[in-house]
């Protein structure tokens, strides 16, 4: 039983790794695919259409998989994963490419939270602490291996085996899930809740294009953003009123009111933006203000990757020990002390020493590692088998949504302060955010930034230093507010020989 059981957790990992690398994997290929296929206008979507289907979908799949089980549900994801993933590496040009990298979130959007979810079947939330812990190290791994195997794979081989390596080893878990997870599916009625379903995807595919194109690609005040943002507010509303008189509803509402799952979600919102604030935003500095390459200042970051799986691994003993509310708040007041230290070094130096950088990303990865470890725990332990599955997404998705959402409050504020910093700078010509993002991006290329001579670079690089400095607060107050939200958070805590007794929303 034990053997059956650690052979679904390596299929789980393997099924996790392709999932998680597949964000960045691509980093590294994108001149070549470029040079293979054009569309250099549509770059940035190789990697938002991925993000934006496994997010949308996310709560659907966790509602699936509570009702025809979570085998079945990750077959279904591991399946248009692999087809997306085949489909990819035989694209004829930008435009299918990035529909199929479309199709590939979709099954992402199942086997993420699905795998998590058999993890809560499968052991007891104290055997689940140290588990997870190793969960943790493969994101860690996952986002350290992308750009280097990407790298690799690009120099050796072509682009397109990026997409096929998916084929054997996504088979490989789908197999590996058959034939040693043994899942006992609680059976029950259940009637599907359509209306829920394409509300929800439909409002969220909205609210997210609005987030990822709003202020970058498109003016906020364009009509193609308000559009699309008054869609998402019809959509989103029609959502919640059908939630709550659906008799089998997507999402229940009435699970927010259990205090771990509200009050865990309700912070994991806000500290999304520390998570995406740090990676979006602190590789611009090091670029853009201190002049770093694109190796060395990717290097500061992967402390990140580092501090998340050894704070976790630590984690699971604290949590066995004394429960899940002082690991949230050890690690979201980790998330506080990075950031503020962010905040006063890039106040009180011209340029951040690279050891200080790294330090300010390990200390945050860490804070990650301590508050999801316990949020996961907290979330899955408080609900049945058959409300598992949709409560273990809705924190997957919750903490994503927020992350995007306060990325998108740091872009604004960023590209507001900068316009009005380069306009006062003479010979830079910028009347809109957009021609003040152009400037910006001159920073960030090294051929481009040698071209603007010693004074009108400093100057430059002035701005958006002062510009950055803004959004460093914006991301402490995100990290404020998540721990303000965690110390209403209760303490679950369990024996570490059974699972606690399962509370069921009302």
């Amino acid at each position: 039983m034990r053997d059956r059981r650690m052979l679904t957790v390596f299929a789980l990992m393997l099924a996790s790794f392709l999932t998680a690398v597949d964000v960045t994997i691509v980093d590294t290929a994108m001149p070549r695919i470029v040079g293979s296929l054009g569309g250099f206008s549509m770059l940035t979507w190789l990697v938002s259409a991925y993000m934006l289907t496994s997010t949308a979908t996310m709560p659907v799949y966790g509602k699936l998989a509570d009702i025809i089980g979570r085998k079945r549900t990750f077959t279904i994801g591991a399946v248009i994963f692999v087809i997306g993933s085949a489909l990819c590496g035989a694209a004829p040009s930008m435009e299918a490419l990035i529909l199929f990298r479309a199709l590939q979130g979709l099954g992402a959007g199942a086997m993420q939270p699905t795998v998590q979810t058999i993890l809560g079947d499968i052991f007891t939330p104290a055997e689940r602490a140290k588990v997870q812990g190793w969960f943790s190290a493969v994101w860690g791994f996952s986002a350290l291996a992308g750009p280097l195997v990407g790298g690799l794979m690009v120099d050796y081989l072509s682009w397109r085996y990026l997409f096929y390596i998916n084929l054997p080893l996504g088979a490989l878990a789908l197999y590996m899930v058959w034939r040693h997870f043994d899942e006992r599916v609680q059976r029950r009625k259940a009637r599907v809740d359509y209306l829920g379903a394409v509300t929800l995807t439909g409002g969220m595919t909205l609210l997210l294009l609005v987030l990822l194109t709003g202020g970058s690609q498109l003016p906020w005040g364009s009509p193609q953003i308000l559009g699309m943002a008054g869609g998402a507010a019809v959509l989103l509303l029609l959502f919640l009123w059908t939630q709550g008189r659906a008799l089998d509803p997507i999402l229940p509402l009435r699970l927010f009111r259990i205090p771990v799952i509200g009050w865990g979600n309700l912070s994991s919102l806000m500290v999304g933006g520390v998570m995406y604030g740090t990676s979006v935003y602190l590789p611009i500095w090091a670029q853009g203000v201190q002049g770093y390459s694109a190796t060395r200042s990717g290097a500061s970051l992967l402390w990140l990757s580092i501090g998340w799986p050894l704070a976790a691994v630590l984690g699971s003993r604290l949590i066995v020990r004394m429960g899940v509310r002082p690991s949230a708040l050890l690690g979201l007041g980790l998330n506080v002390a990075g950031s503020a230290a962010l905040v006063a070094l890039a106040r009180t130096m011209a340029e951040i020493p690279e050891v200080l950088l790294a330090l300010v990303t390990f200390v945050i990865g860490a804070g990650m590692g301590f508050s999801t470890l316990a949020f996961i725990l907290g979330i899955q332990s408080s609900v049945d088998w058959a409300q598992r599955g949709v409560a273990t997404a809705s924190f997957q998705f919750i903490r994503t949504l927020g992350g995007m959402i306060w990325v998108s409050a740091m872009g604004g504020v960023m590209n507001l302060d900068l316009l009005g910093r380069l306009q006062r700078i003479p010979g830079v010509a910028a009347r809109t955010a957009a021609e003040a993002g152009q400037w910006a991006n001159r920073l960030l290329d090294p051929a481009q930034r040698a071209a603007l001579g010693p004074e009108l670079q400093a100057a430059m690089q002035e701005a958006l230093a002062d510009a950055l400095r803004n959004v460093h607060l914006v991301m402490l107050l995100a990290a404020v507010l998540s721990l303000a939200a965690a110390l209403l958070l209760p303490n679950l805590r369990f024996a570490p020989e059974k699972a606690p007794q399962a509370s069921t929303a009302d």
